[in-house]
């Protein structure tokens, strides 16, 4: 077919479609343009110009052809190329253009429409049909499926043209409110801002204050922006190079550089992303200028207005939101399977994907306030997970989990299965810690805090230093609330990476930045008041004063500040700048006033010292100069004298200031301590003479300053954590230092120290650094020897014994290695600095030895040392170690694994399995206060108790023949002779004891082991035969009709009554003796309580005794009580288990009574009534034995009286006793039931018995 042939038939099919089309409407506005939309074919568009009268349309058609081959579109395309347009069709109907849109021909199954030049596919379709080419600028020129609602290709739209500008603003002001106002319109404004329909501004931030510095200007960079590092070499830093970037320089750059982002900062500046438009919009499209972060710069003119400036710019300690834009690093998971393809973004695959993914992310996320833009970055394995950055200027935890709840929905519309609960997002904060002080010192307290959006500000905050996590300990303190770090005591090795991150729902905060710790010695700063009080009824002049002491004087400024900054003076010195502000009370204003001292060093803020300005009503009652005035109850606190630093705090009790607190540390000390934060294994030995030639100096004041002495106590404690090699004339230097330390003057300090909470641990901290520092001597063999302490460095190879200040040490051969080390440090005056707290937690423990510190560099089990004893005195002596961790680390005695192998009057020989530090613990018997008027009331009362067991026994044996005519009164006389005779034995063996236990004398071994076991043997005795009694009562009272031979009753009871008792003290010291625990060593002869618990073979048989005899006598009372219980026994019986039961229940109690508070002698050494009242009770048992047990029985005192007649002249005394208690007895009787029967005792036992059954009944 021929070109005019063609061309004929596009005119004539161009014709039909006009009269089919019918009408056409009118477009009701010059110049305008309507736009169908792809409407189903054919397509018109309608033009339309007026003129007068004149009409003018333009009109568009959209023909469909079908040929049937390739060549009919070439040679179609050939035939309109060549045609000339206008085409006059008639007179009011031209012809201006016809082109080829769209060629669409079968691919396999289906179909593939292209698109002819210039013309494209719109984005929608795209997306729609699966494009076979690029996506660009959205469009693409081939799809892969013919359109079913009729779309074609289209002319490709005017890209809109959307140009980003960064511009720099310089403005000068003389005004710090007109920065701080601007700052506070940034924070406040949300961006993008729109200034136009084709304008907004996306982001503005300040970079650069510049301020006048003397004769030069100082140029400091806000927070997330940096000086280039040509920039700080070029104009000199006045900070450090951190990473190639500084923050300040000493001028105003010529070339007109400002400050910049920070080197891997998130940028919160980033390009406004081109629109996609939908292809079948026409029209002019207005150029779009986008202007994105506007950096400000201030420069200020005047001289005036610099301090102001300065305060303006520095960081804030308070939490404030991040404004700025974000950039999210979100993925989700997709429920398919993953291809190779899906890696390689050049692929199909991953580019349909992507444009699909993209689409979806588009849609929903919108919708979240402050959207920007969102774009697929990766695809990876694990079903298929997609990575997607979300471009944000707000960020909202809630929105963003709905856009992802509504993503998942919409992806399955799109043939995707999304896993909802995979979404993940990482927010990486821009905004940097806000730190407490900008210049971070060794020693200071340094403050993290993590800027986390406001919206987020609801999960657990963790923290990480160089990529470990760390947790609240001594040194580092994690407070949610408001999401800060606190590192206690920083070190210039603290230096480094810190990371904080939270979690909410759906999201993860990260923030990572490098702290530096600079190595240089901190400024001391000084108040002359830190808490003042003053009358609020009248007007008052105070002063405020500020001293800062520091090397380089010259880069220290500092101005005090209330709620805004106050007039200063200054007063330079040599080394020391004094900061004076004025302030005037104003009458009847009472609230408290706070006063800051801020300190900055080169411009950064290093120190925030506050004061305190307290008033009261009323007339003072307490007035002085250095402390001012103040009503009872106030507290003032003031600096401290010249030459020390820190502050003392004073009450006013009574009229008068007291000071109940002095924290004034030496300067010279103050200073020392300072360097030591930042020392190393090179600089200590040096730093050490130092200190030692300082505390020789300062002895007097160093002994007399409780704070003081801690601070050079932390500074031992700073170097023994370096770990390095120590050589004799570095230990010298120690050793000298300590000396001082523990001097006898100082003897007050550490009482002072030691009974303060909060210093307690200072003692322990001693000795625990000299540990540390002697485990890293050199291997020589040397010896050292100051005023209090000797030190000996030696080797050995099998065993090991030496001298060292009157203590001796052994250690056995136990295969340790050749030359093995040991050092050994003898402390001579740790009796006071170390506190006496144990495990036994005793009050009145103290030390009585010297304290020997032993050091092996191997394990070590066995270990004998002996000491001399300092106190003589009688005590409980134990074998003890320091263990650093008891009392929750502040340390104290402990005796695990120590055991005393001997002890004599002058010394104690200790066993231990491990090495530390050893010494001997005394716990006192008996309080001194009371040990003469317990010796008193011992002598008198073992007296009294050994003649009233004699005469009991007298007594006994005097009316034996007439009381045992029956088997229960004979075996009642028979347990209590032997009570008696027990009791005896017992006290005659207890004056043997204390007799060859004498203090000054060698305790005999053998002596004191035979007193004690007989002591020990017949105190048992006695109370097995008080059981014999109990058990006795029990088996004639519940077991009426039930007959033992008297025999077999004296077989038993002498086997228990003796039997048992020998039975335990003869396992007691078989057990005992050999480990040299079985008596008390200096102290009287008696069983061993402290090292092998040896009293308790006494105590618990004897209380188990007590126990069981009172049950039985309630079990005898109760069936007494009882009507009918013994109407068959004989009288004589029934008043000999009478007497029984009464001498139980009477002897039981005492016996207990007495040996229960030998116990609490022991619980309670200190507490005097205790060992009192036992003493009294102990000492009288005999006693109670005769009256309880032989006097008040009436059987007993009728024999007497009836002997007594035949011997008229040497029983007048008793007769009458006699009779006075018979008579007491008939009254009684006479009383119960209303008849007595009284006859006169004859030589008969007939009327003997007669007299005690009336008696009695």
């Amino acid at each position: 077919m021929d070109s005019e042939k063609l061309l004929f038939i596009i005119v004539l099919m161009v014709t039909c479609t006009i009269f089919k089309a019918g009408e056409f409407a009118e477009i009701p506005h010059y110049f305008g343009t309507t736009d169908n939309k792809e409407a189903n074919s054919p397509h018109v568009q309608v033009k339309q110009k007026r003129d007068g009268l004149t009409k003018l349309w333009t009109v568009s058609f959209d023909i469909e052809l079908k040929s049937s081959g390739q060549n009919d579109t070439k040679g179609m395309r050939s035939a309109l190329n060549a045609s000339i347009f206008l085409f006059q069709l008639e007179n009011t109907v031209n012809f201006t253009e016809v082109n080829i849109t769209t060629v669409c021909y079968q691919n396999g199954t289906g179909f593939q429409c292209k698109c002819e030049e210039p013309l494209a596919w719109s984005y929608n379709s795209c997306v729609a049909y699966t494009p076979c080419d690029d996506i660009i600028q959205g469009t693409c020129r081939c799809i892969d499926a013919v359109p079913s609602n009729g779309h074609r290709c289209k002319p490709q739209l005017p890209t809109e043209i959307k140009l980003d500008y960064d511009i720099d603003i310089e403005v000068t002001v003389s005004d710090i409110a007109v920065i701080n106002n601007l700052r506070n319109i940034l924070v406040t404004t949300p961006f993008p801002y729109p200034l136009s329909n084709a304008i907004e501004i996306i982001g503005v931030n300040l970079t650069t204050v510049c301020y006048p510095n003397g004769p030069g200007f100082q140029c400091i960079c806000e927070e997330q922006f940096a000086w280039s590092y040509d920039s700080c070499v070029a104009y000199t830093p006045c900070d450090d190079i951190i990473q190639g970037t500084c923050r300040c320089i000493n001028g105003i750059p010529s070339d007109g550089q400002f400050c910049q982002l920070r080197p891997n900062e998130n940028a919160t500046i980033s390009s406004h992303p081109a629109t996609l438009l939908d292809s079948t919009t026409l029209g002019l499209t207005m150029q779009n200028v986008t202007s994105t972060d506007a950096a400000t710069t201030y420069t200020a003119a005047k001289q005036s207005v610099s301090s102001a400036v300065t305060g303006s710019v520095t960081s804030s300690s308070t939490m404030s939101p991040v404004t700025g834009r974000f950039k999210l690093q979100m993925s989700f998971s997709m429920l398919r399977n993953f291809t190779e393809d899906l890696k390689d973004p050049a692929t199909m695959m991953y580019k349909n994907l992507k444009i699909n993914i993209e689409s979806a992310l588009c849609e929903k996320y919108k919708a979240i306030s402050g959207f920007i833009r969102v774009e697929v970055t990766n695809f990876r394995p694990g079903s298929v997970i997609t990575d997607f950055l979300l471009h944000t200027n707000q960020l909202n935890s809630t929105e963003i989990a709905t856009a992802n709840n509504e993503l998942v929905a919409d992806l399955v519309t799109r043939g995707y299965n999304a896993d909802s609960d995979s979404f993940q997002g990482v927010l990486h904060g821009p905004e940097p810690f806000t730190k407490n002080y900008e210049m971070i010192y060794p020693g200071n307290t340094m403050e993290l805090t993590c800027m986390v959006p406001e919206s987020m500000q609801k999960g657990t905050v963790s923290w990480f230093v160089n990529d470990i996590a760390v947790y609240n300990d001594t040194k580092y303190t994690i407070t949610n609330s408001t999401l800060k770090l606190t590192v206690k005591d920083i070190r210039t090795d603290d230096s480094g990476t810190y990371r904080c991150s939270m979690k909410d729902a759906i999201l993860i905060f990260l923030h990572e930045e490098l702290i530096n710790v600079t190595n240089v010695v901190a400024p001391i700063v000084k108040l002359s008041r830190w808490q003042l009080n003053s009358p609020c009824d009248s007007i008052e002049e105070i002063s405020l004063e500020c001293c800062v002491t520091y090397n380089n004087i010259d880069d220290i400024e500092a101005k005090w500040m209330a709620i805004v900054e106050l007039s200063t003076n200054v007063l330079p010195e040599s080394n020391i700048k004094c900061f004076v502000h004025s302030f005037n009370t104003e009458q009847g204003r009472c609230d408290p006033k706070i006063f800051t001292c801020q300190v900055k060093n080169r411009g950064k803020i290093i120190s925030e010292v506050k004061a305190t300005l307290n008033f009261f009503s009323g007339a003072p009652e307490c007035n002085s100069i250095p402390y001012g005035s103040g009503k009872e109850g106030d507290t003032a606190v003031v600096c401290c004298r010249e030459n020390f630093e820190g502050t003392i705090t004073a009450r006013c009790l009574q009229g008068v200031w007291v000071i109940v607190a002095d924290n004034c540390i030496l300067s010279e000390i103050i200073r020392l301590q300072n360097v030591s934060k930042n020392l190393n294994e090179i600089t200590v030995p040096v730093f050490l003479e130092e200190l030692k030639n300082t505390t020789e100096n300062l002895q007097n004041e160093i002994e007399n300053s409780t704070a003081t002495i801690s601070a050079i106590v932390d500074i031992l404690s700073r170097i023994s954590a370096i770990t390095q090699t120590i050589n004799s004339d570095v230990m010298t230097n120690v050793l000298k230092t300590v000396t001082i330390l523990v001097s006898d003057q100082s003897e007050k300090s550490w009482a002072e120290l030691n009974s303060n909470t909060e210093t307690q641990n200072t003692s322990s901290a001693l000795l625990e650094s000299v540990e540390k520092i002697a485990e890293n001597l050199l291997s020589d063999s040397f010896k050292i020897s100051t005023k209090n302490i000797e030190l000996s460095k030696t080797t050995f190879t099998s065993t090991f014994s030496t001298s060292l200040n009157s203590s001796q040490i052994l250690i056995p051969n136990q295969g340790l290695p050749i030359n093995t080390g040991i050092t050994l440090i003898v402390f001579t005056t740790l009796e006071f600095v170390l506190p006496s707290r144990s495990t036994g937690n005793s009050v009145n423990n103290s030390i009585n030895g010297i304290v020997m510190l032993v050091y092996v560099n191997e394990t070590i089990n066995n270990v004998s040392m002996t000491f001399d004893k300092i106190s003589k005195t009688k005590g409980n002596n134990q074998c003890i170690f320091w263990n650093f961790k008891l009392f929750q680390g502040i340390g104290g005695w402990d005796s695990t694994g120590c055991q005393l192998q001997s002890e004599t009057n002058d010394s104690v020989t200790c066993s231990c399995n491990h090495l530390t530090s050893f010494s001997i613990l005394m716990s006192p018997f008996v309080p001194e206060s009371i040990e003469v008027a317990l010796n008193y009331i011992t002598y008198f009362g073992v007296n009294i108790s050994v003649g009233s067991l004699v005469l009991c026994l007298i007594i006994e044996a005097f009316v034996w023949s007439v009381v045992t005519k029956n088997s229960t009164s004979h075996m009642r006389h028979v347990t209590i002779v032997n009570i008696a005779l027990s009791l005896l034995i017992a006290d005659i063996w207890f004056i043997i004891g204390a007799a060859v236990s004498n203090v000054g004398q060698d305790t005999p071994k053998n002596a004191c082991s035979a007193a004690t076991f007989f002591i020990h043997l017949f105190y048992l005795a006695l109370f097995f035969w008080m059981l014999i009694s109990a058990l006795l009562l029990f088996y004639r009272t519940m077991m009426v009709f039930s007959h033992m031979s008297k025999r077999t009753m004296m077989a038993i009871a002498f086997t228990v009554g003796y039997g048992a008792p020998l039975i335990i003290a003869l396992i007691t010291i078989a057990v005992t003796a050999p480990k040299n625990g079985y008596f008390r060593q200096d102290d009287a002869c008696w069983l061993n309580w402290y090292q092998t618990d040896a009293l308790l073979s006494f105590v618990i048989p004897a209380l188990i005794i007590v126990v069981v005899n009172l049950l039985i006598l309630i079990v005898v009372l109760y069936k007494l009580l009882m009507r009918g219980v013994g109407e068959n026994r004989q009288s004589e019986e029934k008043n000999a288990l009478l007497v029984i039961a009464r001498c139980v229940a009477v002897l039981t109690p005492i016996f207990g009574i007495t040996w229960g508070l030998g116990i609490g002698t022991m619980v309670a050494p200190a507490n005097p009534g205790v060992h009192i009242t036992f003493a009294i009770f102990n000492s009288l048992q005999g006693f109670f034995i005769l009256i309880f047990g032989t006097l008040l029985d009436s059987s007993v005192r009728t024999v007497i009286m009836g002997k007594c007649l035949f011997l008229p002249k040497t029983c007048n005394r008793i007769r009458s006793t006699s009779a006075g208690a018979s008579s007491w007895a008939a009254h009684f009787r006479r009383g119960r039931k209303n008849f007595y029967n009284v006859s006169e005792a004859t030589s008969s036992s007939q009327s003997s018995e007669s007299f005690i059954n009336n008696v009695a009944l």
